[in-house]
């Protein structure tokens, strides 16, 4: 008996059938199929050719059968019968039936029946003299004659049963080899040809994730071709997956990036549109700072306007609220999170003119990008131009007032003034008549003289008020100017305090709140006596307070009346600006003017009032 494989035999044979391809493997299959077939069949044809002279020696056997019941008819024998005893001799030697016997293992029985022939049966027909003599004799030599066809007839339908059992076995052994066949090629080649087939269906429908599964397969083992297809099919769903991910994510950084220029482009539009509406600065610039810090990482973003291009005076919009003091900025009080932050700064020119500088924080380890950067650049270059126009809006609008206000002082000299001097000159040619007119005429005469240099004096302030003119950009500057002016007169320095944003007074407005604290400071300089003046402007709850102070004499008794020239021109002048003027004495010694009105957000259709 073969003793049973070990298992380390059987994992060799497996390893080396697995190193073989796949195509080879079916060729070894077929070959050993076909083996199969052709051992089985040269087996039954072996078979058959063993049991071949068997026919023959049975009929020899059945013709010696024959010749001796002949030979018993023929009693008593001749010399003519030689013949038929050769013949049975010839038939017994013959060499189908000998090869017969000795191939059948029946050389006993035949050589008994030889004996027989020689020694009983032979003898017994030559000299019988009768077929009643010699019958016994020859029905011996006949059953030993069936005896042996009986024995090479057994024999020949046992070689045919085993050729059937080798037959059947052959088959049934072709049989199962081919069911097994057709196992090994549906594990090997249908189902992964299947799972290929839906895995390539899967990639063509936009699914990366199915992989190619090697079943049973030792990880050790040598891989077929299907399992090489399954293992590059994989490799090019990974790679499938990895290049659509990397374009999705690709897609998407474009999209946001183009959402965020998008919106970016729609904030420089809207603050285009913004900057050129009526709105004042403190009302249109802390919702655009607002909006740009949503867009860049930048933090506490602050914008200082210079006031007249002059760094020393500037108001500060933040991104928290319209306005602030002047606190130094880079204080991080307020916001904890930008202590490490890194402070940027960006200038605000157009051309020569230095308009003021976008400060802000941009936290630690963030940066801005290219497009961020551009966005500043064209924020700060869109806020220089809307500057730039404003101011030649404010030149230009000063310019049409002051030279409005030149012709009618032209003219009020021409006109007027020439009038007031030749009443004058009548008056003076009046007194000096001869005779002198009498004592109520000449008192007649002289208040009309008095009324006529109040009048004259009167015009000429006026004509003098109407061609002052605000030489410098803003009105902080002509203010200053003043302010220093009479800082020379008084021999003692005004205090002044300018704390309105720049561009908050128009020009026309500019102009009555110039000759209003000329009024207030001229008249400190003639009557007050004074030796602290003060003249200060705030803006609070979008209303302007301007105020005169001074610690001199006070207000005259004559300046309360009602019709005192100063003081209606004052309040004349606060009414034009649709405000109001209060001229009070202060309780330690001196006197206060009081000016309050809210700013013309509609300069160019304001009508100025003379």
């Amino acid at each position: 008996m073969r003793p049973a494989r070990l298992p380390g035999e059987e994992s060799t044979i497996k390893s080396a059938l697995a190193r073989l391809s796949l195509v080879k493997q079916i060729i070894l299959l077929m070959l050993l199929l076909g083996l199969l077939g052709v051992t089985g069949m040269s087996v039954a044809s072996w078979m058959a050719q063993s049991i071949q002279g068997n026919a023959h020696a049975i009929n020899k056997a059945g013709s010696l059968r024959m010749q001796s019941y002949r030979l018993l008819a023929t009693l008593p024998l001749t010399s003519k019968d030689d013949a038929y005893l050769r013949q049975i001799e010839a038939d017994q030697n013959s060499i189908e039936l000998s090869n017969a016997v000795a191939r059948e293992g029946l050389k006993t029985q035949y050589a008994a029946i030889l004996d027989y022939w020689q020694r009983s049966l032979k003898p017994e027909l030559q000299k019988s003299s009768g077929p009643q003599q010699a019958k016994p004799e020859v029905a011996e030599f006949v059953s030993q004659l069936d005896t042996l066809v009986a024995a090479l007839d057994q024999k020949t339908e046992h070689h045919l049963m085993l050729i059937t059992l080798v037959q059947a076995a052959g088959i049934a052994l072709t049989l199962i080899f081919l069911l097994l066949t057709l196992y090994f090629l549906r594990l090997r080649l249908q189902k992964p040809w299947r799972q290929l087939l839906a895995q390539a269906k899967a990639v063509t429908q936009g699914d990366f994730t199915q992989r190619y599964r090697h079943g049973d397969m030792n990880a050790n083992m040598a891989k077929n071709e299907m399992d090489r297809l399954g293992e590059a099919l994989d490799s090019m769903s990974a790679a499938l997956a990895e290049m659509v991910t990397s374009l999705a994510q690709k897609v998407e950084e474009k999209t946001s990036s183009l959402q965020h220029k998008n919106q970016m482009l729609d904030f420089l539009y809207r603050v285009s549109r913004q900057l050129h509406t009526s709105q004042s600065l403190e009302q249109k610039l802390p919702q655009v700072l607002q909006e740009l810090q949503s867009l860049t990482p930048l933090r506490a973003i602050q914008l200082r306007l210079y006031d007249n291009n002059s760094a020393e005076f500037f108001h500060e919009i933040d991104s928290q609220k319209s306005h602030s003091p002047r606190l130094a900025w880079g204080e991080t009080e307020a916001f904890p999170e930008l202590e490490e932050s890194a402070s940027l700064n960006w200038r605000l020119r157009d051309g020569d003119e230095n308009y003021g500088l976008l400060l802000a924080r941009l936290p630690h380890g963030q940066s801005l990008t290219h497009d961020q950067q551009q966005l500043i650049g064209t924020l700060l270059e869109q806020l220089a131009s809307a500057l730039t126009l404003d101011r030649q809006t404010d030149n230009h609008q000063q310019l049409m007032l002051m030279e409005e206000r030149s012709t009618i002082a032209r003219e009020l000299h021409d006109s007027l003034a020439q009038s007031l001097s030749c009443l004058k000159i009548q008056i003076a040619c009046l007194q000096m008549q001869t005779p002198p007119p009498n004592e109520e005429n000449s008192l007649l005469i002289k208040q009309m003289r008095d009324e006529l240099n109040t009048a004259y004096s009167q015009l000429r302030e006026l004509l003098t008020t109407f061609r002052l003119k605000l030489t410098a950009p803003g009105l902080r500057s002509a203010l200053q100017h003043t302010v220093d002016e009479f800082t020379k007169r008084m021999g003692l320095q005004v205090t002044f305090d300018y704390q309105l944003p720049p561009r908050l007074i128009p020009a026309h407005q500019g102009v009555h709140l110039l000759h209003i604290a000329r009024e207030a400071l001229n008249n400190i300089y003639k009557h007050a006596a004074a030796t602290q003046v003060s003249l200060s402007l705030q803006h609070e709850n979008g209303q302007v307070t301007m105020q005169i102070a001074d610690n001199g004499s006070g207000l005259p008794a004559e300046a309360l009346r009602q019709n005192h020239y100063g003081l209606m021109i004052m309040r004349d002048r606060a009414s034009s600006l649709q405000g109001e003027c209060q001229v009070t004495s202060r309780d330690g010694g001196g006197t206060l003017v009081r000016v309050k009105f809210c700013p013309d957000s509609s300069p160019l259709t304001h009508k100025e009032h003379v």
